[in-house]
């Protein structure tokens, strides 16, 4: 087989592949929709860091002025019974704060979690949605052709 044959055969073999025809416009779209979700999802979790990292300070000061307080009114009792009685009030009352705060923490984070997860799922949507549309498309075109 020469050179020249093996040439013709390629092309016979394919001379007739056409390449899918390429909408600029559509890809650009796409990464426009991308960086715009893209774009949602990082305002949505740097909000919610910001609240939760306010949070997070007001409970630490929150701690912080109880402990103080606590501190003196232990000191001020004269009588270790007095003394073991408000320490365990605090105790009670620190305990009951935090495993509150730490409820609200969460809550917080899953509320947010649950706003990037609603605003991806949206923009997958919409992407199979525009695939599927431009896939059928092109078979839709040849069955009008012939």
């Amino acid at each position: 087989m020469t050179y020249n044959n093996a040439f013709t055969e390629w092309t016979k073999v394919f001379g007739d592949f056409k390449a899918p025809a390429i909408d600029v416009n559509q890809i650009i779209t796409q990464y426009r929709r991308n960086a715009e979700t893209t774009s949602n999802v990082i305002q949505i979790a740097t909000a919610s860091t910001q609240e939760i990292a306010r949070r997070q300070a007001e409970i630490l000061r929150s701690n912080a002025e109880q402990a103080i307080k606590a501190t003196k009114e232990i000191a001020s009792n004269a009588t270790p019974e007095n003394a073991a009685a408000k320490q365990a009030d605090f105790a009670k009352n620190w305990l009951e704060f935090n495993v509150n705060s730490v409820r609200e923490l969460v809550e917080l984070g899953t509320k947010s979690a649950q706003e990037v997860f609603e605003v991806v799922n949206k923009h997958i949507s919409e992407q199979v949605k525009d695939f599927s549309e431009a896939a059928s498309a092109p078979s839709a075109a040849k069955k009008k052709a012939a």
